[in-house]
């Protein structure tokens, strides 16, 4: 009996051991890889947020300049008439965060395409006549600052919000 187990038990394992060789493929039968597209704000490009008809309906000039003043807020710069815009993206904040930010001389929460987003003008900026209007996209969120070229008593404000409407939509969620 004991001559029998072992032989049952020897081949067992054996079939065990070619039941586990053959449920790993070579590796050129494995499974596609997942999609390696980069996720989030990774791939946006703050310089063409904007189609080049989008840039000339708002006044500004194409193409713009890179802007990477802040690391963590990789940017482009427009000029135009009358305004000026930097259109930037940060990863690792969010409205909510930028809202508990002490800087703010005005702060206005506010919903595009379904995201939070807001309107604020910094406490450093209320004599320069610049606004940014942002939003959540992509686990960060997208930045628009605008200001006048000459005070024409403009909204900077409303205007960067209408270009937040404009972006927003192709933006990821």
């Amino acid at each position: 009996m004991k001559r029998l187990s072992r032989a049952m038990v020897a081949a067992w394992a054996s079939a065990a051991l070619l039941a586990v060789a053959g449920c790993s493929a070579p590796s050129a039968e494995k499974e596609p890889a997942p999609d390696t597209q980069p996720q989030g704000l990774t791939a946006v490009d703050p310089c063409t947020l904007l189609t080049p008809e989008e840039l000339a309906e708002f006044g500004f000039e194409s193409p713009g300049e890179p802007d990477t003043g802040i690391s963590s807020e990789p940017g482009c710069r427009f000029n135009g008439r009358p305004f000026r815009a930097t259109f930037s993206k940060n990863q690792e904040k969010t409205v909510e965060a930028l809202g508990k930010q002490d800087n703010w001389a005005k702060f206005d929460s506010l919903e595009i395409d379904g995201r939070p987003a807001a309107s604020a003008v910094d406490k450093s900026a209320t004599q320069a006549r610049l606004c940014s209007a942002f939003f959540d996209a992509g686990d960060g969120v997208i930045i628009i600052d605008v200001s006048e070229f000459r005070d024409q008593g403009l909204d900077e404000c409303a205007e960067a919000v209408k270009i937040a409407e404009a972006i927003a939509p192709r933006m990821p969620k």
